[in-house]
């Protein structure tokens, strides 16, 4: 719904700088005597022993005595904290690599960009070579957008000729996701999925408004964007918010809320302290943004939580997403206020750490690789100081981070934050 404008000029040596840091790093670790939370369940599994080699998770045994390696590891002491699989930002717009060491000091370990640039291909190279400390990242293509389009940077298709070139070029430059808008026709929205699901690039984003809401939910739009109450009033306008909420839960539809924005969005009282903290970490572009973007008025946030708990109810899958960079929603830190906001909405601590961990890993279809700690899997992970199936806000207390089987302290992580900090003070 909301984004900011990635410049592609933005691009600075700090994370490059990170990358040259973690390549000297040891390739074997150890978790001692941990409390795991491997997420293929609701249970901890305490006292447990975790052997790292070469990016991935090779043991988990109930004993030190039992793990098997001949290399010498690097050992993380774990009495009293708890391992988790790494967290997901599954709605983001990055306007400059410094926001990948947010998402990287915050324990978001892969992320899905959603208005692709070249800037973001080129971003997604760096980090899969290790020439860049940055999240796995996916990314959209372009917005594609209807003749009268939202944005300047989208792409506007005026006939059905244009939406097929636009969903090839976008495939063949090697974009994850087409990216869909609103404002597309129904003309033009049924041929994106008919160009899309032919090649096999998945269609993600707006519910078009001109498209009945069951014609959306029964073709192939592989997730939907927002529980923005403007775009479901305005669609489908004789069904009820209520019904329409539980149609989209009862279709199965991967549906990513982003109930932060929406909440952050709206200017209220006793803000200033939050927003002169978040201030601290973006460029002078991004606050001038947030600041022309922040609304008056009363927040319709409470409806917004009550049907996206209804969505749930009703069957939806969902994905935790931020939509940062908008007003004062922070790459990083953000999504442990996305987890809170799901809990308050309803959801239990357990299902809400699932939508940025096990629900991620099946969207991108990557159950192998990520979501859970399991052996086998990629070694992104988190270790806190406190449980959060007890209480969501702990995902917060960072210990450390382990990205890609190497690890970074909290007293790292605390560094990264203070050379973002520094690179915005002027």
């Amino acid at each position: 719904m909301f984004m900011t404008f990635p410049p592609e000029h933005l691009l600075s040596p700090l994370p490059a700088k990170y990358g040259e840091v973690m390549s000297g790093k040891a390739s074997t670790y150890l978790f001692k005597d941990v409390s795991l939370i491997p997420m293929n369940q609701d249970t901890i599994l305490e006292h447990q022993s975790v052997l790292i080699e070469n990016g991935r998770i090779i043991q988990i045994a109930s004993s030190v005595d039992s793990i098997h390696t001949t290399s010498k590891p690097f050992i993380i002491e774990g009495a009293g904290k708890y391992l988790i699989p790494g967290l997901t930002d599954m709605h983001v717009h990055l306007n400059d690599d410094n926001n990948l060491l947010l998402l990287v000091a915050n324990g978001v370990t892969t992320v899905r960009d959603m208005f692709g640039f070249p800037f973001h291909l080129q971003l997604r190279a760096q980090i899969e070579k290790g020439e860049m400390l940055g999240p796995t990242l996916y990314t959209s293509s372009p917005v594609l957008d209807g003749p009268e389009k939202g944005w300047p940077q989208s792409v506007s298709l005026k006939n059905t000729t244009q939406a097929k070139e636009a969903v090839l070029r976008f495939k063949k430059a090697g974009f994850d996701f087409i990216k869909i808008y609103h404002t597309l026709t129904p003309e033009l929205y049924t041929q994106i999925l008919r160009i899309s699901d032919s090649v096999n690039i998945p269609v993600v984003g707006h519910i078009p408004l001109e498209v009945e809401l069951s014609k959306t939910l029964s073709l192939s739009q592989y997730s939907i964007e927002h529980i923005n109450l403007w775009q479901l009033r305005k669609i489908s306008p004789t069904i009820s918010l209520e019904t329409k909420a539980a149609m989209m839960g009862k279709a199965r539809k991967w549906i990513c809320p982003t109930l932060l924005v929406h909440k952050n969005i709206q200017k209220r009282p006793g803000d200033f302290t939050l927003q002169k903290h978040y201030e601290q970490y973006v460029d002078k572009d991004t606050k001038k943004f947030w600041k022309q973007r922040l609304r008056e008025g009363e927040s319709e946030y409470e409806l917004q939580k009550k049907l996206a708990k209804l969505m749930f109810d009703s069957g939806a899958r969902f994905l935790a997403g931020t939509d940062c960079l908008n007003p004062y929603v922070l790459p990083g830190f953000s999504l442990h206020e996305e987890l809170e906001e799901l809990v308050s909405a309803g959801l239990s601590e357990f299902e809400a750490l699932k939508t940025g961990t096990v629900n991620a890993a099946q969207f991108l279809k990557r159950n192998n690789d990520m979501g859970t700690v399991e052996p086998g899997k990629i070694a992104d992970l988190l270790l806190l100081e406190a449980n959060p199936l007890e209480n969501i806000a702990n995902t917060r207390k960072i210990s450390g981070v382990m990205i890609k089987g190497r690890w970074l302290s909290a007293d790292e992580l605390d560094n990264m934050l203070r050379d973002v900090k520094a690179k915005y003070s002027n």
